[in-house]
């Protein structure tokens, strides 16, 4: 791209090109004010001259748009989070039992073990209180202002939260929690700063630092060596892995989107991709949205690794509840043991979070830096963290749990890595990525419906799963899609009518033959039946059931507990009533990623537990018209079962109805 040309600040006509201006250096402390003068300066420069509308835009012209309101994105997703801060302080200690964010109304129940230095304490709380509070979270307490440990168990039946606290903490006196502040994110801003200043000098395209980077803003294809330009990634006849392991060496300074549907094994072709990596001296980073991933990945790195005889020298920067246990891995205590450890030859792995790849003095370190999660990843992190590497490898599923945000971003600078690659499309195209499309995992009935309402037709079940099935008897049996319709009224996140349903039908499938995917029949268990709800208090309602029936709660979670698990059969409980009855907006509940992860944990049986009214949404945009396409296109494919009757007791007082 050629630099020639000006246009004056604000200009929407004329070069159409980044234009150089005065950036201060950032290095050193500076002040929020500097900072986002800088931030405006460098908006001015890249995006002097582009046309207003996206339509009039080069595909170079719109990445370079992309990248000027990527600058920002920090700052705009923390915004909303300080007003909410500052608005949950504000409020009365007993005023926080009502904020959906807080939880309040506690009650100390007493120490639970001492860990290390810390010491657990367990606290009580209306169990009705619906929180968003999850495990490795530090909340607040608003009457201090301070940190009130970390929470490392919360269990939502009974109503009790446990956090693990220094010795000297008055833990007695914590009355309510709120969420943390956000954390800052100077790297990242930096970083997407550094990656501006180079497009601003010497433009996107062409040889240099950041091209992996750079090539993902273009939505370019990846360059791989022995590919020309629009030829298949995948050889005719070369099975997924194979060529996963062969692109993984021959990526040359660009990035490869993975694309891995449910149970197509993500995580074991992303571990043997680095293992092929390791063998031919290169060094790799794996990083992610959440510790619990980054371990993940590096856990199977681990064993893949050990079964062909490889090294693996990992260092990890991480929270101790989510740290891996392999003896391959050393940890961190700080960013800079990682840095020293790399340069000294100590390690051919890193892992952690963006905050660490996105660092001055990461620059260059690794040679691939692989991105797990990257449906859930923001593009603004991806590019921040780009110049720690020569080549990126993008692990995930747009089409599974998706990036959460809190900030409005201006299009096209909100998506995740993956959706900004893929755009309008379901799946990768073949030269422009890798789709693995084959399941180890779904029956070839549940993966006909999965595949054709979320990937385009393109998933196929393995030869095994053929062979999974229930053994018949009472209340479910066979293999594929049910439907139980279950009649209520005025339920918004909790149905009892479809938790009687949910329990009645466990019960009796507990101790059932069922035949797995090794051809091996045994019992069912609870452990191989998932119950999946949308909300914590339907999650809670179940589980207080099945505990009163069976004596055991069983593994029940809302979708995003279980992403990444299985079962020999899923029932998904969806709780409202109708449409109109939804306690968030009707996207929540008619969520195509959360109706894709929900089923898509089943091996021999996917179980839709709902109202019959949920069929009858009225859609007022194509994006609903789209998620209600995909309930619908369920109750096509599904054997509906005869409606349950609950039993009385199962229903709610007159009173509550």
């Amino acid at each position: 791209m050629s630099r020639s040309g000006s246009c004056a600040p604000g200009s929407r006509s004329g070069c159409g090109r980044p234009r150089a201006v005065s950036v201060r250096s950032s290095a050193g402390p500076r002040s929020r004010t500097a900072n986002r003068e800088e931030t405006r300066a460098r908006v001015q420069s890249l995006t002097c001259g582009l046309p207003a509308e996206r339509a009039e835009r080069t595909p170079e012209q719109q990445a370079v748009w992309v990248l000027a309101h990527l600058l920002d994105w920090h700052r705009r997703e923390a915004k909303p989070e300080w007003w909410k801060h500052f608005e949950l302080l504000a409020l009365p200690i007993e005023e926080l039992a009502d904020a959906p964010e807080a939880l309040g109304g506690l009650r100390y129940l007493g120490r639970v073990r001492d860990v290390n230095r810390s010491v657990v304490h367990r606290y009580g709380h209306d169990p009705e209180q619906e929180h968003k509070f999850k495990v490795g979270d530090q909340p607040i307490d608003p009457a201090t202002g301070h940190g009130a440990g970390v929470v490392v168990e919360i269990d939502q039946v009974e109503g009790t939260i446990d956090l693990r606290r220094g010795r000297n903490a008055r833990a007695e006196e914590t009355r309510a929690l709120i969420p943390a502040r956000p954390i800052k994110t100077n790297a990242q801003s930096k970083a997407l700063g550094r990656v501006a200043d180079y497009v601003i000098a010497r433009g996107l395209e062409g040889a240099g630092a950041y091209r992996c980077v750079r090539d993902l803003l273009l939505r370019t294809t990846p360059r791989v060596g022995g590919v020309a330009e629009g030829e298949s990634l995948c050889r005719p006849g070369e099975d997924a892995l194979a060529a996963a392991r062969r692109l993984a060496v021959q990526l040359d300074e660009s990035y490869l989107p993975v694309q891995g549907p449910p149970g197509s094994g993500k995580t074991f072709t992303g571990a043997r991709m680095i293992v092929e990596l390791l063998k031919g001296g290169r060094t790799v980073g794996i990083t992610a949205t959440a510790h619990k991933a980054i371990t993940n990945l590096v856990d199977e790195l681990c064993r893949a690794a050990r079964n062909e005889g490889q090294a693996v020298r990992a260092v990890q920067k991480c929270e101790e509840e989510d740290l891996s246990r392999q003896p391959e891995v050393t940890i961190a205590e700080e960013n800079g043991d990682v840095i020293e450890g790399f340069r000294a030859g100590s390690f051919n792995v890193a892992a952690g979070t963006p905050w660490l790849f996105s660092r001055d003095d990461m620059q260059g370190l690794v040679d691939v830096l692989f991105v797990d999660e990257a449906g859930q990843m923001s593009l603004a992190n991806v590019v921040a963290m780009g110049g720690a590497a020569r080549s990126l490898v993008l692990l995930g599923d747009p089409n599974q749990l998706p990036q959460v945000t809190k900030g409005t971003h201006p299009e096209g600078a909100g998506a995740s890595a993956l959706d900004h690659v893929l755009g309008e499309l379901a799946t990768v195209p073949p030269d422009r990525g890798l789709f693995l499309a084959q399941t180890w995992r779904l029956h070839p009935e549940i993966c006909s419906y999965i595949s054709a309402a979320f990937y385009e037709g393109r998933l196929q079940s393995e030869a095994s799963t053929r062979g999974q099935a229930i053994l018949p008897g009472p209340a479910l049996e066979g293999t594929g899609l049910r439907l139980r319709p279950v009649s209520h009224a005025r339920n918004s996140s909790r149905s009892p009518e479809e938790a009687a349903t949910v329990v009645e039908t466990v019960a009796a499938l507990v101790g059932r033959s069922w035949t797995n995917q090794k051809g091996e029949t045994r019992p069912l268990t609870l452990d191989d039946i998932l119950i999946v709800a949308p909300y914590n208090l339907q999650v809670a309602e179940i589980s207080r059931a099945l505990k009163k029936r069976l004596g055991d709660r069983g593994r029940v979670g809302t979708v995003d507990k279980f992403q990444g698990q299985e079962g020999a059969l899923v029932l998904y409980s969806t709780a409202t009533s109708s449409p109109d009855d939804a306690p968030r907006d009707v996207e929540f509940l008619y969520s195509r990623n959360r109706l894709n992860v929900a089923l898509s944990r089943a091996r021999a049986l996917a179980v839709l537990v709902c109202s019959p009214d949920l069929f009858r949404i009225r859609c007022r945009t194509p994006e609903e018209m789209r998620m209600a396409n995909a309930f619908c296109l369920f109750r096509e494919a599904a054997l509906e079962i005869e409606p349950f009757t609950p039993p009385r007791s199962a229903s709610r007082p007159a009173e509550l109805a």
